[in-house]
């Protein structure tokens, strides 16, 4: 899988993540996930590593092994959904979102997609 695949599934699970603490198995509704942004993320995507920036007008912007890209971020029902330019070309990932040990965990109807925490104490 090519580093720009892999980043795009990262953020694409970043739009679906949610629920509150790791007992808690539910999801995040509309109004928990919009209250994460503005903020700064560190996620995980199949191993690899990924900062990215979000904003409360659904504004993403990320880095990763040198490579940087734009994108946005919108919520679809309960789903979060997320858009790169380069990573996904395009095209929205979106998944429920639930909180698991300190991270956000977003899966899509396959499994677990991505896994974010915040990197910063901004308050909403």
């Amino acid at each position: 899988m090519t580093k720009s695949k892999l980043l795009a599934s990262l953020l694409i699970a970043a739009s679906a993540m949610g629920a509150s603490v790791a007992a808690e198995a539910g999801s995040l509704g509309k109004g928990e996930v919009a209250k994460l942004f503005p903020g700064q993320f560190e996620a995980k995507v199949k191993g690899y590593r990924v900062a990215f920036s979000g904003e409360r007008n659904g504004a993403l912007s990320g880095e990763a092994y040198g490579q940087q890209d734009q994108g946005h971020w919108y919520m679809k029902g309960a789903e979060l959904c997320v858009v790169w330019t380069k990573w996904t070309d395009g095209k929205p990932r979106c998944g429920e979102v639930s909180q698991q040990g300190g991270w956000y965990v977003a899966h899509d109807g396959k499994g677990e997609m991505l896994k974010f925490r915040r990197t910063d104490v901004a308050q909403n």
